[in-house]
């Protein structure tokens, strides 16, 4: 019980090194020990164990205009470690290798044929990154996918993927295929909401991720803490039934929220408005679409994001009456609606919900690309299931 102890407290001491040197790049070993509060013993110990397993170089002293000898300078070493990424989404796996500094070396597009989504990834992973990388470089694979994720039950559920290459024994599949290397199951909207807090260096603790594509999901920050983990568990705020006499979802509900606004119900809202546009030539129409559209002028276009607005604004109030977060950013596709929208849902929250609540509330897009739940992935991988100290194979993670 001593050496577990003992082996957790040095794991996250070299955590927290670590991420310091992440939010400080060229930091002294000094300013590590007050900022750390461990001593500088301790801090020197840990950071040649950092740098001699490569996750971070000494770049000499620097000047910084102080009299005296200057301190060394600590940064990140990129190009030697690696998380593997691999996003599942309808009929394809995009894959992504990522160094811890954050950047992506190796990227590739898989669509699937007779594979499954475990079978096909495993044939990417061996015959591909590994004729690429060497194994011990890679610290481990994170699996993206857009489903709830039951690790009790080892299950993936409510999930827009194909469910014919989704098959019942997935989970064993990847737990024998990949019985040499960590692999964590992560929700798609964690990992983005992941990459906000971290990239985007959101300051508030209580904030929730809204992400928009074909279906709306919700990850919720409360005191810096993300609720239920990377598994969508915690909230479905896609499945909230904003019209119980709408259509059957898939989840068994009626008038679900991303059955009501997801991207896939757009061209038939559109439809519904009978205002001549030229839009109702596309036969998918997407957020983008919309956004563009209604920034220009189109009323059809409009009509659709006020719709929107109508049934997102009660669900977002709820939400914040129940959880009250300080900041609502919405990312994904939804991003793509513009300022039209997002001007819409401000003034509509103004007289929707607990006004003492809602008038504290900011709401704002995301700030990063469409890679961030690539990066989000990574970063959460390595911030919460890798260990210094112990030797990661043959484990999944949910979430």
């Amino acid at each position: 019980m001593k050496l577990v102890n003992q082996q957790l407290i040095k794991n996250n001491n070299l955590k927290l090194l670590y991420n310091l040197i992440h939010q400080e790049q060229g930091i002294s070993r000094t300013q590590l020990a007050r900022l750390s509060q461990l001593s500088k013993t301790t801090v020197s110990s840990l950071v040649d164990e950092l740098i001699e397993r490569n996750f971070i170089y000494d770049s000499g002293t620097e000047e910084n205009g102080a009299i005296g000898r200057n301190p060394n300078s600590l940064q990140l070493k990129s190009g030697e470690l690696y998380v593997v990424v691999m996003r599942w989404s309808e009929r394809e796996i995009e894959t992504q290798v990522i160094d811890i500094c954050g950047s992506t070396v190796f990227q590739l597009l898989t669509v699937l044929g007779s594979r499954s989504y475990g079978e096909e990834s495993a044939q990417i992973f061996f015959h591909t990154i590994l004729e690429e990388f060497p194994s011990q470089q890679l610290l481990g694979i994170s699996i993206v996918i857009p489903a709830m994720i039951d690790g009790e039950r080892e299950e993936i559920f409510s999930t827009t993927l194909n469910p014919s290459l989704l098959t019942p024994d997935t989970i064993s599949i990847l737990r024998r295929n990949f019985s040499q290397f960590p692999v964590a199951l992560l929700n798609d909207t964690a990992c983005t909401a992941y990459a906000e807090k971290i990239y985007a260096r959101v300051s508030e603790q209580d904030f929730a991720f809204i992400n928009f594509d074909k279906g709306i999901g919700a990850t919720l920050f409360i005191r810096n803490v993300m609720l239920g983990q990377a598994t969508a568990s915690y909230t479905q705020f896609g499945h909230y039934s904003v019209n119980p006499k709408g259509r059957l979802c898939s989840c068994g509900n009626h008038g679900c929220l991303e059955i009501t606004i997801g991207e896939d119900a757009l061209r038939e809202q559109l439809l519904k408005t009978g205002t001549p546009t030229p839009l109702t030539a596309l036969l998918e129409l997407t957020y983008a679409d919309l956004g563009t559209s209604a920034t220009y002028g189109d009323a059809a276009a409009q009509k659709v994001i006020q719709y929107i607005v109508e049934n997102f604004s009660p669900a977002l109030a709820n939400l914040v009456c129940l959880v009250h977060p300080k900041l609502i950013i919405i990312g994904g596709r939804g991003k793509e609606l513009g300022a039209v929208f997002l001007e819409e849902l401000q003034k509509s929250l103004k007289t929707t919900g607990f006004q003492k609540m809602m008038s504290s509330l900011q709401v704002r897009y995301g700030m990063l690309d469409s890679d961030a739940c690539f990066k989000g992935a990574m970063k959460y991988f390595f911030d919460i299931h890798f260990d210094f100290t112990q030797t990661m194979t043959a484990k999944i993670f949910f979430g």
